[in-house]
């Protein structure tokens, strides 16, 4: 959300954004947004796609939130969705039926279907595609690209040849990084203390391959990084959802509980806080352990070394991005050994890999922009 807002304020002089999403709107979430942002006021695809027909037919709707919902629909000149990863079978659940496919991706992708129902430009923003390998995830993201996004960005090599080798796809898909590259944030000044951040994940958990657990191995790393550096490690949730029955803020508690010590243990309150916030506590850390995305995206475009604990190929092409290819361990066969000695090796470079970031960040912003034009102005695809 952030990477729109930068990149329309590079194009247009003058320009609106309006943000719908399906979680509740937190005012605190969203203090640094400078556009609007409101919740979907639809939780079932059919009385959302229903009304959108009654809409285009003049009809009144009884809800005023539906009824403007769809006039910012039908008033707008690009029509964009954010989702970060699509057609992924690593979370692909049941068996395969057309029914199934079809609906699984219209139900995704239902406001650009309306928005194309309305005649505006449809746009899929840098996403990571893939792994493709379930037959549902096939067909959705054929169907997709045939009939739901006039522009379609992948923010990997890997996730464009997902698109074109293994689903098919014969229109042209543009590689950018991630937008999030963009967002904004207050550099430190002076850092009064070390601090060490470590971005934590249910995410990877379910995901996890490796015989040692992954609260095992974070927290045998903080107890090194306490016993050794003399830093304070703050802890950072990046999904804290009060939906969800487990999530990132669970993996910080479970933790934090098992460490030798947690005096100089702390877990950033990001319910609380802005996502610009979150960024600039990121931006004043020594050195990131990762294992959520969009932290690492935070990390590296504040130009702080990164150590990934990743599960997709979307980490190692993000930090190859940044000239960090090397500061990667898969959670096939993660370790606590194998986590401390990388730890180790960027400690001691930490400065040297903080001046090839900072020098790469460029070169980011400017693929970021440049694939900006054809998703925002209409250039044509290169």
């Amino acid at each position: 959300m952030h990477g729109v807002r930068e990149i329309m304020d590079s194009l247009y002089d003058d320009y609106e954004i309006v943000c719908f999403q399906g979680t509740k709107v937190v005012d605190s979430a969203i203090s640094d947004m400078g556009f609007s942002v409101y919740e979907n006021p639809y939780k079932k695809a059919l009385s959302m796609l229903t009304d959108a027909v009654k809409f285009k037919m003049g009809k009144a709707l009884k809800q005023k939130d539906c009824g403007a919902f769809f006039k910012h629909l039908q008033t707008s000149d690009i029509v964009a969705n954010l989702f970060g990863i699509c057609f992924c079978s690593s979370f692909a659940k049941g068996r395969y039926t057309y029914l199934k496919a079809r609906k699984m991706v219209i139900g995704t992708f239902l406001i650009s279907i309306i928005a194309k129902l309305y005649g505006k430009r449809t746009v899929k923003c840098p996403s990571s595609y893939g792994p493709i390998k379930s037959q549902n995830d096939l067909v959705a993201a054929r169907f997709a690209a045939k009939h739901i996004f006039d522009v379609m960005c992948a923010r990997e090599i890997e996730s464009e040849r997902q698109m074109r080798d293994v689903a098919g796809i014969k229109c042209k898909i543009i590689i950018s990084p991630d937008m999030g590259n963009l967002m904004p944030y207050v550099p430190a000044k002076n850092k009064c203390e070390k601090l060490v951040g470590i971005s934590v994940s249910h995410q990877i958990i379910k995901q996890w391959k490796s015989n040692e657990p992954y609260i095992c191995c974070i927290g045998n790393l903080i107890d090194h990084i306490l016993k050794t550096k003399g830093c304070k490690v703050v802890l950072i949730p990046n999904e804290v959802s009060f939906g969800l029955r487990y999530h990132d803020a669970h993996v910080a508690d479970e933790i934090l509980n098992r460490l030798v010590c947690n005096r100089n243990v702390s877990i950033l309150d990001v319910s609380r806080m802005n996502s610009s916030q979150v960024k600039t506590v990121i931006g004043r850390c020594e050195l990131m352990i990762a294992s959520r995305y969009h932290s690492c995206v935070a990390a590296l475009s504040a130009g702080v070394p990164t150590l990934v604990v990743g599960w997709h190929y979307k980490y190692e092409e993000l930090l190859k991005l940044y000239g960090q290819g090397k500061w990667i361990i898969s959670s096939q066969n993660c370790t606590s050994k194998k986590l401390i000695k990388n730890f180790e090796e960027l400690w001691d470079k930490r400065v040297s890999e903080r001046r090839v970031i900072g020098e790469k960040y460029y070169q980011v912003r400017k693929q970021v922009i440049k694939a900006g034009k054809v998703m925002f102005l209409k250039e044509v695809i290169p």
